[in-house]
């Protein structure tokens, strides 16, 4: 019996035989564990119809589930024989674990509705753990809104490929996404634009049809309370003082001009920005504080990165700005912001994360860089001392096309600028050139799913995989050769498809 797991296991010993499993599975499992068996399930219930039980490890169970020491944060063993045994020093590495039996059985596991009568598991032995602790997935919801039913999907197929962070991108030039009760025209203006560009925008052409979405303090907690259950955390993340054009169409003052302003309609970086007053920096304060309050212990990304300088050197008040703090450069106002917030957001318990632009200016060691420039910027920012995320646009940005061949969907650039799920298994977290003793710094790796062109959930299927799944081996820390991985990876598609994922097909380039 074939087994191709993804991402692959550190250690992976397969012997001869199977286990059958028939409903009900029986688990015997620990209280304070009984939660991530009720998940798994759950899954098992909306697959195939299977029952589970919780057992005395006397009453003969099928799995038994074991607190060990040693087995790291989100490490697991697996024991596949006459019956299964799980070890782990964690509730998460019992996920991952279950995670794994899930792969090793049929792919109806992984549908909806396709009742089994029983299931062949391989008689196998793992040992298993991350090499990064940072596997993330950045999904933009300001330039298209997604719905929480598509967000918890998502949450749900990370999951499955045990990444372990999912980055919202709440704002932007755009749209709003977040209400906020102190400042409501964020929802009812700021989160609506009246328009948006048909096909690339270069032509030119519009739908003249209204997008907007915001989720309320309610929604929030559904998808936390989901991606909890998933062991996935949320980064929310607010993108001041740049990208505020939405922000500024609600609440003016906010801005350095007197013309009035709309929800931008347009994609690319809008050249209106927050002001640098007590006013601004207040306003912006508020509501990542409120933001990061929805998310309790959550790290939270403060954004920072393209902010134009243009209004700010037009500016009297930015001007006078500068001159009272000794700035030469209008790029050190943005570290105004950077201070103030992350102060604010440590002083609720927060870690703090920035785009590299934030390098600009000074910026606090513990500030946690997201390189996406390029991966010289990791590079610079390891060596800094900062912690790193690494998210190069060369191998990361999931908005590019999937391959060269003239009938994709339109992405944000056209040809030759393409990363196919190839480019991105060749993908190194360490970045090029960074001395060991630094490598301490590179938490992980994160892809990016920026939206101005993905709109549907379908079409953030096809853009997302099979790309994700490369990109979970290389977060995990166990890529081979793409020989070695390809017959794995076409394996694996066939579960996507099970899953109902609308996936990019193989092959076609």
């Amino acid at each position: 019996m074939s087994v191709a797991l993804v991402p692959r296991p550190r250690s992976l010993d397969v012997r001869s035989g199977t286990v059958t499993w028939h409903s009900p599975v029986r688990v015997a499992v620990e209280d304070e564990w009984r939660d991530v068996v009720e998940t798994f399930a759950r899954d098992l219930e909306a697959s195939i119809g299977w029952d589970v039980e919780i057992v005395d490890v006397a009453n003969a169970p099928d799995a038994i589930v074991r607190r060990v020491d040693g087995c790291g944060d989100e490490g697991y063993r697996l024991a596949i024989d006459t019956e299964v045994t799980i070890d782990a020093s964690s509730a998460v590495g019992v996920a991952y674990a279950l995670t794994v039996v899930r792969q090793l059985g049929p792919n109806e596991l992984w549908s909806s509705a396709a009742p089994l009568d029983s299931i062949e598991l391989p008689r196998l032995f793992i040992e298993d753990g991350p090499r990064f602790a940072w596997r993330g997935v950045h999904l933009d919801v300001a330039r298209h809104f997604f719905d929480v039913a598509t967000v918890c999907r998502l949450i749900d197929q990370i999951a499955a490929h045990r990444l372990n962070r999912l980055h919202l991108h709440l704002n932007d030039d755009q749209g709003w996404r977040v209400e906020v009760p102190n400042w409501p025209r964020l929802r009812s203006v700021a989160s609506i634009r009246r328009s948006s560009p048909i096909g690339h925008e270069g032509g030119g052409l519009d739908d003249e049809e209204p997008h907007g979405g915001c989720y309320s303090a309610e929604d929030l907690e559904v998808i936390r309370q989901h991606a909890r259950r998933r062991f996935v955390t949320i980064v929310p993340e607010i993108d001041l003082p740049g990208h505020a054009q939405a922000v500024i169409a609600a609440y003016p003052d906010l801005g350095n001009g007197d013309d009035p302003v709309e929800v931008w309609t347009r994609w690319g970086i809008s050249g209106h920005v927050l002001n640098v007053g007590e006013g601004a920096l207040s306003f912006a304060e508020d509501v990542v504080r409120y933001v990061a309050g929805r998310f309790p212990g959550s790290p939270v990304h403060i954004g920072g990165d393209e902010c134009p300088t243009t209004e700010w050197e037009d500016s009297e008040l930015a001007q006078a700005v500068m001159a009272e703090h000794g700035f030469r450069d209008e790029r050190q106002l943005q570290g105004l912001f950077t201070e103030r917030l992350t102060a604010a957001l440590r002083a609720d318990g927060h870690e703090v994360l920035a785009w590299d632009e934030v390098m600009d200016a000074d910026v606090d060691e513990d500030v946690v860089i997201c390189a996406w420039r390029h991966s010289t910027r990791g590079r610079v920012a390891a060596e800094s001392g900062h912690d790193v995320v690494m998210a190069p646009m060369q191998f990361l940005y999931f908005d590019w096309l999937n391959t060269d061949s003239g009938d994709e969907p339109v992405a944000m650039a056209p040809p030759p600028t393409v990363t196919p799920w190839e480019k991105v298994y060749r993908f190194s977290v360490i970045p090029p050139g960074l001395d060991e003793r630094y490598w301490r710094h590179v938490r992980g790796a994160q892809v990016q799913l920026w939206s101005e062109y993905i709109a549907t959930r379908d079409h953030l299927d096809y853009m997302a995989f099979p790309r994700v799944a490369a990109f979970s081996e290389v977060a995990w820390g166990t890529p081979e050769s793409l020989d070695a991985f390809r017959p794995r990876l076409v394996r694996h598609v066939e579960r996507l498809s099970a899953m109902g994922v609308h996936f990019h097909p193989l092959g076609t380039h």
